[in-house]
């Protein structure tokens, strides 16, 4: 958190339920989870006011031009689905991850989403709640820090986008296998710094934050603050193995309260 002011986003007065989701990683390499996804998104999605997607919506977007490329893929499935959701009265705000944060101008125009900054706090039925991907907060990886630096510098990605569409699917791939790889020693990804979660709460007046990135979804109570980490959508995990895992965060305001609710999809 580099600013002394956070972003805000205020709840519509009508807003009542509230629904956070990430790290889905959607794509064509994760048919089951997407065909959940979507499935989720026709449904019981729609008793949602408001649906926050804080980062990793997909496994790779190489730019919104992909939205051009012929024949259609399971990222125009997506995107159409997004859009029928985003009516006039239910709000899609969507964030950066570390594999979408090239989502932009054309991803909003087609989808009717928010592009949210990171972090933003959302003002909703009295509380002040931190929104972040989370991967900011994983500070003690410090080659990854560097490289998010890199890949969130506006000219770096004009550089990449002014690359062929196909050069950039390769890119995307090389960067997937070596996530890949990474994946395989879960036990030595960096988690988020709770000292640095406690520093941007103060710096945001706020007890209370919400992210996702690192698959570890869990509820950390902290010297009276809360901090809810997202659980990732994974789907095409073998069934009944420890990653095999999808659940939406959901927040209802009742006559002034608010009151959360984790909702499993398996």
């Amino acid at each position: 958190m580099k600013s002394d002011h956070t972003p805000e986003v205020k709840a519509r007065e009508h807003w009542r339920r509230l629904a956070f989701i990430s790290d889905l990683h959607l794509g064509p390499d994760a048919p089951l989870t997407t065909a959940r996804f979507l499935q989720w998104l026709q449904a019981d999605a729609r008793q949602a006011d408001a649906l926050f997607i804080l980062g990793d919506l997909f496994e790779a977007w190489i730019g919104d031009d992909l939205l051009d490329a012929d024949p259609p893929d399971v990222h125009h499935k997506v995107c159409a689905a997004l859009t029928s959701f985003a009516t006039t009265d239910r709000f899609l705000g969507v964030m950066h991850g570390n594999r979408d944060f090239l989502l932009g101008s054309g991803f909003v125009r087609h989808t009717h989403a928010q592009l949210l900054a990171d972090p933003s706090v959302l003002c909703f039925a009295g509380e002040r709640i931190v929104l972040t991907h989370g991967d900011a907060l994983c500070t003690a990886d410090i080659d990854y820090q560097l490289w998010r630096a890199r890949c969130r510098d506006p000219a770096w990605q004009r550089r990449v986008l002014a690359q062929p569409l196909d050069a950039r699917r390769q890119q995307a791939a090389a960067l997937r296998e070596q996530s890949r790889a990474a994946q395989s020693h879960m036990e030595t990804w960096s988690d988020s710094d709770p000292v640095e979660a406690s520093r941007w709460l103060s710096q945001a007046a706020s007890p209370w934050m919400i992210h996702g990135h690192t698959h570890r979804p869990r509820d950390h109570w902290e010297g009276g603050r809360l901090r809810q980490v997202l659980s990732d959508w994974n789907l095409d995990a073998p069934l009944g193995s420890f990653a095999y895992r999808a659940q939406v965060l959901w927040l209802y305001r009742d006559s002034g309260t608010v009151t959360v609710h984790r909702q499993q999809l398996v």
